[in-house]
């Protein structure tokens, strides 16, 4: 046990510095056996010390009568770092100096006397690494850099997306090419957006008036497509149709009801309720219905059809019919992807 003669800590045999003080104990300490551990004294500070005994020490000597001493330049020799892996438990402190651990109540480092006020503490294992048993193991006097682990982490980015890369390739190479491609495809629909498409060749079951099937795709929301409630060409269930000259990839349907977007012209005029959408493929037709709602506004449909060559909008409800016309319908646009 060596005692500190500055602060009267006791240390450890193999403790360099004090770990309360942090002075060199080579310098201010005193080696005691346990025996004498209990009848040790701490010298008292000078003040402290009676009139009594001052007087019974013998003078000091002049100035003069001292030798004169050149002063002596003393050099710290750090010791070394040992380079043997130890498991650091938790609430370690790391010392910067030398890289040895030290309890977690130590101020100055028990090894080399750096103050251990900044050093790096120990935290509690990730549960990760806990739950697969292990645990971090340092070299003593080995200081974690963060440029290691950044370039640890860009080793591992680039063989990341090399294998990333090479599985890339075996897929496209395989039999899921098409899924791959179709999975391309709809990335791209859905960044570019859908773009509008006009039918050639309109045509209605039947016109009510001048009010043509071609009013209902001119783009101008104050012109209309009538269908007539009697007479010739007038039909339960009225329908505009017509081609997209090309087969085309389809994703949605608007519509713009009645015969103006103006409330009062709308209101006082018939509308659809309810609409009738079948588009023809290449193979069997898709048929969906759909509510409107009875505001002078626009209104979207999704309808995905990846072969559509011709379309049929068909009127099975309507809203306030006259007595020429059974329905009308503003505008309808088509909107497609490529």
């Amino acid at each position: 046990m060596i005692l500190c003669n500055d602060c009267g800590e006791q240390n450890e045999d193999n403790t360099a510095f004090c770990t309360r003080c942090g002075v060199f104990l080579e310098w201010e300490g005193e080696k005691v056996s346990p025996a004498e551990q209990a009848t040790v004294v701490v010298k008292p500070p000078a003040e402290a010390v009676p009139a009594a005994v001052s007087a019974a020490r013998p003078p000091l000597p002049a100035p003069e009568q001292l030798e004169a001493r050149q002063p002596q330049t003393v050099k710290r020799r750090m010791p070394r770092r040992s380079k043997s892996p130890v498991i650091v438990p938790t609430g370690s402190r790391i010392c910067g100096g030398c890289g040895m651990p030290n309890e977690g109540t130590r101020r100055f480092c028990a090894k080399c006397g750096f103050s251990l006020a900044d050093a790096k503490v120990i935290r509690k294992t990730a549960w990760w690494r806990r739950l697969l048993g292990r645990e971090r193991i340092y070299a003593a006097g080995t200081r974690i850099r963060p440029g290691n682990a950044r370039r640890r982490f860009r080793g591992a980015t680039r063989v990341g997306v090399v294998l990333a890369l090479l599985a890339g390739g075996g897929v496209l190479a395989g039999p899921q090419r098409g899924l791959v491609e179709r999975g391309i495809d709809k990335a791209k629909d859905a960044l570019a957006g859908p773009e509008q498409v006009r039918l050639v060749d309109p045509k209605a079951s039947g016109v009510a008036g001048k009010q043509v099937a071609a009013l209902a795709f001119d783009g101008a929301k104050n012109t209309f497509w009538g269908a007539p409630r009697t007479g010739r060409g007038a039909k339960p269930v009225p329908f505009v149709a017509g081609s997209f000259g090309k087969p085309v990839k389809l994703v949605e349907v608007g519509i713009w009801p009645g015969v103006s977007d103006q409330t009062p012209k709308f209101v006082a005029a018939p509308r659809p309720a309810e609409i009738e959408i079948t588009v023809f493929t290449g193979a069997a037709p898709v048929v969906r219905r759909f509510p409107v709602e009875d505001v002078p506004k626009f209104q979207k449909f999704k309808l995905p059809v990846d072969d559509a060559r011709s379309i049929q909008i068909a009127v099975t409800r309507t809203t306030n019919p006259t007595r020429s016309t059974l329905t009308a319908i503003a505008e309808l646009e088509f909107f497609t992807h490529h």
